[in-house]
């Protein structure tokens, strides 16, 4: 999958020149892929920064599957917490956790008599994984532009989050060729990636297959379907779905492209269920 505009090119190299600046940099990633919302451009980028890697969305991730992740990054002695920026949980955690960081820097700017600067972060991540609403959040200010769609942050920004803390703001920037098909396939189904770029009918196939096994009776719910309509392949569940929903053109032909939005759109909203795509690696 190829979906890297230029003011994602733009963005790396501003980023690159930024970061000297930046004492912490919270590195945002979705709940439910952490591993496939991971953009191994930044490690080269990050390597010497201290950093805190923020799972958002969490709200919308499996629970006993975010569990399992949190043991993960604790055993691996990984700076991380998992937020729900909308809903302000654990946001309270972050600037603690970042003067920690901190402390041994300055506490030798302390001895030898010099007062800290201020603490300056940095937040980067993928595109749509809700960064602007962090800002929003953490300034109790609109301070970002959000919106359901990647990439309504296209310029870098400063901004005043106290009188000692100042966060400057970078638009999503993806990896310019996406090799895994799987992890192309989640990205775009979370909201990273334009459906159009991979289309919504491989992508409603491919969600609709993982809600049948981990997820059946959210579907049943929903869309009123039988246990038998869940033996089907997903391609024929996706037709079952679109006649208990009206989504047909005039003649009554099954209109696909409707329905297969309509399923992604549920998803995306919460309505068929908390779902997570990566699991730990005990667990794949």
């Amino acid at each position: 999958i190829n979906w890297y505009p230029g003011h994602m090119l733009k963005a790396k190299k501003e980023l690159a020149k930024q970061l000297k600046r930046v004492d912490v940099v919270l590195e945002m990633r979705d709940a439910r892929i952490p591993v496939s919302s991971a953009n191994h451009d930044f490690e080269e980028l990050l390597q010497q920064k201290k950093r805190i890697l923020l799972f958002n969305k969490t709200n919308l991730a499996d629970e006993d599957t975010t569990r399992k992740w949190k043991a993960y990054f604790k055993k691996m002695d990984t700076p991380s917490l998992f937020v729900d920026a909308l809903n302000k949980q654990n946001l309270q955690e972050i600037l603690p956790l970042s003067r920690k960081l901190m402390q041994e820097k300055w506490s030798n700017f302390r001895k030898r008599g010099i007062r800290p600067p201020s603490l300056k972060l940095l937040i980067t991540g993928i595109p749509n994984v809700g960064k602007s609403s962090l800002i929003n959040r953490l300034s109790r200010r609109k301070a970002a532009e959000t919106g359901p769609t990647p990439g309504v942050t296209k310029h870098q920004d400063w901004i005043k989050l106290g009188k000692d803390v100042e966060l400057l703001d970078t638009p999503g920037i993806l990896w310019p060729k996406i090799e895994n098909r799987e992890a192309g396939l989640r990205l775009t189904i979370t909201g990273a990636i334009k459906d159009s770029i991979v289309g919504t009918s491989l992508l409603s196939d491919y969600l609709l297959g993982i809600l049948m096994l981990k997820a059946p009776e959210r579907l049943l719910q929903n869309y009123q379907l039988t246990e038998e309509n869940l033996e089907l392949l997903p391609a024929d569940l996706l037709e079952k779905i679109a006649e208990k929903r009206g989504c047909l053109k005039s003649g009554g032909a099954i209109d696909h492209p409707r329905a297969e939005s309509l399923v992604l759109r549920d998803f995306r909203a919460g309505k068929l269920g908390r779902l997570s795509f990566d699991l730990p690696e005990t667990e794949e």
